[in-house]
Order: structure tokens, then C-alpha cells, then sequence
């Protein structure tokens, strides 16, 4: 089946996964379905700290389909003021302290109890999302100290969505992010006539994860 892979594809993924320092890259019809891919890594009831400036495509998704179909919850937050971005994530922890753990999906059809990191602070957060900079006002964020500040918090991973820098100018692994996200139907496309979109990663476990999705979901260029 074409969605599960072909050379050609295979080919352009290697080639962004390079420019990008990462070691697995996963392509997708359109950016929007790259972000919906990351999206179906999480479970109900988690927690989305979100770039306040964030793509208006983005914010719409996440406010009006992913909240009311899938209960995750979206905070929108000025990732420039750092306090701010600590601060929710705290208030957040502490609204998840004392629940029971709750069961997330392992992609194989079944559910088992989720693996707590417990030396990091409990948060139902499971992932901040930073444009930098930002569409279209070029809000600019420090990726390493947001990757920091993710990366003390429980299961809590740092999405970039690098499309308006793109890998010639900024790499947001090579500075902590968990995931780099491109609508290559802008800058790495560049002429206007490809609709497409990548998620990048250095994680296995993350990789096969999004892998399954592109397969199970279908959203193949």
C-alpha cells in the first residue's frame, strides 16, 4: 500500500531529516496533517501549552476540533516570558495532583498504564508547541531554554514548528526539541506548487509512533 511507503517519499524524508540533524523524518499531505499526526501521540485529558502568536491554521485546529472531539485542553502563552510558561505548567501539575494515573494508548490496540518519569514534576501538560518565530508577526523564542524548562516536567515533550526559519537558518534539535513540524508547502517547497508537511525527531519511540499514525491515519503525500 502506498501509504505504508515508496522510494520516492522515502528518498525526500531522508533528505529533510538531514537538513534538519535529525535521524527519522515522516511526511504527510500538508502541514495541518503533520500537526494532527503529533496530536495523536497524546490521550484525553492532557494538557497543550501553545505559542500564543501561533500559525491561525494551528490555533483554529486546536480550539475548534481538538479540544471538544478529543478533551485536550490548550493553554495560549507568551513563550517569550518563561515565568509565564513555568507558571502554567505548574498550575497545571498541581490540578493533576493526587489523579489516578490514566491508561494512554499504545498504538496496538490495546491500553496500558502510563510509564511516570517520577524523578520530573507531575504535569497533565504532555506538550508545549513554539513557533519561532511565529506567522506571521516573527515572535522570536529561546528554543534551548523552553526545551529546558519542558524537559523538568513528566512525559512533557517540545514541539517546534520550524516553517518559518526552515532548516537552512534554525535546526530546534540540536537546541532540545522532541519534534520539529514543516508546512513544506511554504519555504522548503518554494515555488508554490507542492502541498506537503514533515514531522522530524531523534526518537525512535516517537518515530515509530508517528510512523504508525502516517500508516493507520493515511495522510500520505
Amino acid at each position: 500500500m502506498l501509504q505504508k511507503g515508496n522510494p520516492t517519499r522515502g528518498a525526500f524524508e531522508r533528505a529533510v531529516a538531514a537538513a534538519e540533524k535529525a535521524k527519522y523524518c515522516i511526511a504527510f499531505s500538508s502541514g495541518s496533517a503533520a500537526t494532527s499526526a503529533i496530536i495523536h501521540l497524546l490521550s484525553p485529558g492532557d494538557n497543550v501549552i501553545c505559542v500564543d502568536d501561533v500559525y491561525g491554521g494551528t490555533q483554529r485546529y486546536f480550539r475548534k476540533i481538538v479540544n471538544p472531539c478529543m478533551d485536550i485542553t490548550f493553554d495560549f502563552v507568551d513563550f517569550h516570558d518563561e515565568t509565564a510558561v513555568r507558571s502554567k505548567l505548574d498550575v497545571v501539575g498541581r490540578e493533576n495532583d493526587g489523579n489516578e494515573e490514566r491508561e494512554r494508548y499504545d498504538y496496538h490496540h490495546r491500553s496500558t498504564p502510563s510509564k511516570k518519569r517520577r524523578k520530573n514534576a507531575p504535569t497533565k501538560t504532555k506538550l508545549l508547541w513554539l513557533e519561532t518565530p511565529t506567522n506571521p508577526t516573527l515572535k522570536i523564542s529561546n528554543i534551548q531554554s523552553i526545551a529546558n524548562l519542558a524537559h523538568e516536567y513528566d512525559e512533557c515533550l517540545l514541539a517546534v514548528d520550524n516553517t518559518f526559519c526552515s532548516p537552512y537558518f534554525q535546526t530546534p534539535l540540536e537546541h532540545g526539541a522532541d519534534i520539529v513540524v514543516h508546512s513544506v508547502t511554504k519555504y522548503i517547497g518554494g515555488h508554490s506548487d507542492v502541498v506537503m508537511g514533515v514531522v522530524c525527531t531523534n526518537n525512535e519511540e516517537l518515530y515509530k509512533k508517528l510512523r504508525f499514525v502516517q500508516n493507520g491515519v493515511g495522510a500520505v503525500p
